[in-house]
């Protein structure tokens, strides 16, 4: 289980990224849990205008990551947009500390923390970088086992931030925190991050850039987009459901919620790591396979839950299936395109806007027509059809592994 983890400690530079994915984690874990509170209750936002802001910034962050993806693989010196996105981050995080308001919040929030968010994925082009010279498993598994730094980081840091500031009558020093986060990658990037060999120069023309944009949406990449969002989108709708089915349904308590929340990413952890141990008996399909259906079994079993220690029984199916849903698309893209991991990591955030628009409409749907714990049928026709549709496009993989 341990051998993807000895493998990064012994190579310093895939250390260094794991450390730097953990601290960008911890930046997200850090203010995206009080993102709501603190825009409607503290600086007054609508409910209506904070909605319109949640949309603009997936966009926004979602139009950013392709964009960077690809250039990257288009410049070669990934390390110098690290930097920039770095700055970003602490402008962005800090301008919302030392100056918090309506307009600051929109902006920084909207167009300018977007940038720094990219810095996840130029971080796992780069452990894709790392990992060329490994068989194509040991490869897979440590991208798999570095995914788990940031499990790790939303384990610590929202309760930590929580436990912080709960006599303070504001969070916005979760934003000092997160700023500070974004600092250290500023300095990891610019002063112990490898400098890559050779020169730096472009490797292609704009041309270059738009016939990338082109692959992304070739019809054939369309559908294994949408089928994999089908099937992981389940962990947003599930991650909707259950506190829903707790709370309302069931008549567990709010500080139930908490628990079980920690609990399933904790557990997710070990999850990673084990995933990532089979990647040398199973291919990366067969694991989203396997995983999908014990995911499937997790949400029809809280169809049925009708006491809360049911809900805290599930937290094991639960975890288990997310830890791969989770850990595992990443690399099963970045395989479809193994020179160009800038490419195959773009389809990262595309994956993620896709599922929570399915999620959206499913939790709609299920919400109004259904009622909660009916819901989650609905993932589970989700997950179904995701595994189907990754199966039968399973067959094009040959000609898309350019």
């Amino acid at each position: 289980m341990f051998h993807s983890l000895r493998q990064i400690r012994a190579r310093p530079q895939l250390l260094l990224l794991a450390f730097m994915i953990f601290v960008q984690g911890s930046a997200y874990g850090s203010t995206l849990p009080y993102l709501s509170i603190t825009a409607i209750r503290e600086l007054g936002m609508s409910d209506q205008a904070y909605s319109v802001l949640v949309f603009v910034t997936s966009v926004s962050a979602v139009t950013i990551s392709v964009s960077l993806g690809i250039l990257s693989d288009l410049i070669g010196d990934r390390r110098r947009i690290m930097i920039a996105m770095a700055l970003m981050g602490v402008a962005g995080y800090g301008a919302i500390f030392l100056f918090p308001s309506v307009p600051v919040f929109i902006v920084a929030t909207a167009f300018v923390i977007p940038f720094f968010q990219s810095v996840s994925s130029l971080i796992f082009v780069g452990v894709r970088a790392e990992t060329t010279g490994l068989p194509g498993r040991d490869a897979a598994a440590i991208n798999a086992t570095v995914r788990a730094f940031i499990s790790a980081s939303w384990v610590v840091m929202p309760a930590a931030m929580g436990l912080a500031f709960a006599g303070s009558a504001s969070m916005m020093g979760a934003w000092g925190v997160a700023g500070l986060c974004a600092l250290s990658i500023f300095l990891c990037s610019t002063f112990l991050l490898a400098k890559p060999a050779g020169d730096a120069a472009p490797a292609k023309s704009l041309t270059g850039f738009f016939s990338a944009l082109g692959e992304l949406a070739a019809p054939v990449m369309l559908a294994r987009m949408l089928s994999m969002a089908a099937l992981t989108g389940t962990i947003r709708l599930t991650s909707t459901l259950w506190p829903l089915i707790l709370i309302v349904n069931l008549g567990g308590k709010t500080a139930d919620v908490g628990i079980i929340a920690g609990l399933i990413a904790f557990l997710e952890i070990p999850f990673m790591l084990i995933w990532a141990n089979l990647l040398k008996r199973l291919t990366i399909l067969s694991i989203l396979i396997v995983a999908g259906l014990i995911y499937t079994g997790f949400m029809v079993a809280l169809a049925f839950a009708t006491t809360p220690w049911q809900i805290y029984a599930l937290t094991i199916p639960a975890a288990a299936g997310a830890a791969a849903l989770l850990s595992m698309p990443l690399t099963y893209f970045q395989d479809l395109f193994p020179g160009r991991p800038g490419l195959g990591t773009s389809f990262n955030p595309i994956n993620s806007f896709l599922g929570n628009g399915l999620t959206a409409m499913a939790f709609a749907i299920g919400a109004h027509f259904f009622g909660y714990s009916a819901t989650a049928w609905l993932g589970v026709l989700m997950a179904l059809s995701g595994i189907l549709g990754l199966v039968l496009l399973e067959k094009r993989r040959p000609a898309m592994a350019t």
